[in-house]
């Protein structure tokens, strides 16, 4: 079968949570099996229950033989940065040293084994780094192996996220935030492209997160000119958030918005 008729298979790993969904190829892609399900023994950081919950629900057929793509929870594992264009030529191999001394200048020794990935930048412009626990990617392969599940793409949250919305976001002096339960991750765009990362865990009043960022938001603008903020969160969050002046809420479209928004976020993924 040819890869581009494959079925493909989205998967969503957090801490507490896992989520999964099939779509069928073909000339009218569709989505044809939908799930999310909780990781009660799952703890922050830990990939070895939210893997182990994944394993059990791969024993049924539904979920064999297809492509998978994988989605990771930002504040478990993945960590960002912001790289300087290095003021003298690098190649390859340099700029990813420079990226890890980036990091780790940020993060500290809870990185300095992880894999390191760059966005592709034009040169002279600053870039992207992200880190990744290095045998997050092996650990998965040998879970989706016996449904017969080829990995082809790993990525963290944020950055899905990301694309799914990028459509809908101006080029400049604009904060994308991603709010979930427990975490928050926001990016700056300036010129198109991302120059400052924001990631936090939430207070039980996460409310007041999104309050102390668009303050911080407010202070950084350029020129003095308040920059806008678009906040994608589940539908329960914004219904409880009220009106907070000056955040935009990305809304995911018609509807009641019961679905779940990982789920939501997948079929973004593989539309």
């Amino acid at each position: 079968m040819s890869p581009l008729w494959r079925d493909e298979i989205a998967i969503y790993l957090a801490p507490r949570k896992l989520a999964l969904v099939r779509r069928a190829r073909g000339l009218k892609p569709r989505v044809v099996a939908a799930t999310e399900l909780a990781v009660s023994a799952g703890t922050f950081g830990d990939i070895g229950p939210v893997l182990a919950r994944l394993a059990d629900v791969l024993i049924e057929p539904t979920w064999h033989g297809a492509a998978a793509r994988a989605v990771v929870a930002d504040h478990s594992w993945a960590r960002y940065g912001i790289v300087p264009w290095p003021a003298t030529r690098l190649d390859a191999k340099g700029r990813l040293t420079h990226a890890r001394f980036v990091l780790g200048d940020t993060y500290g020794e809870a990185v300095a084994d992880w894999a390191v990935s760059l966005a592709d930048t034009p040169p002279g412009h600053s870039y992207v780094a992200c880190a990744m626990p290095a045998t997050l990617r092996s650990a998965l392969e040998d879970t989706l192996a016996p449904a017969r599940l080829a990995l082809v793409s790993l990525q963290p949250q944020l950055i899905v996220a990301f694309n799914a919305w990028r459509h809908r976001l101006p080029a400049d002096d604009t904060w994308f935030v991603r709010v979930d339960d427990g975490s928050l991750s926001a990016v700056h765009l300036s010129n198109g492209a991302w120059d400052r990362v924001h990631m936090a865990r939430l207070s039980p009043d996460w409310s007041a997160e999104l309050e102390r960022l668009q303050a911080f938001a407010r202070l950084t603008a350029a020129a003095g000119a308040p920059g806008r903020m678009f906040v994608d969160a589940p539908a329960w969050m914004r219904r409880g958030a009220g009106a907070i002046a000056g955040l935009e809420w990305l809304e995911e479209g018609a509807g009641d918005g019961a679905q779940a928004h990982e789920l939501a976020l997948l079929q973004r993924m593989s539309s």
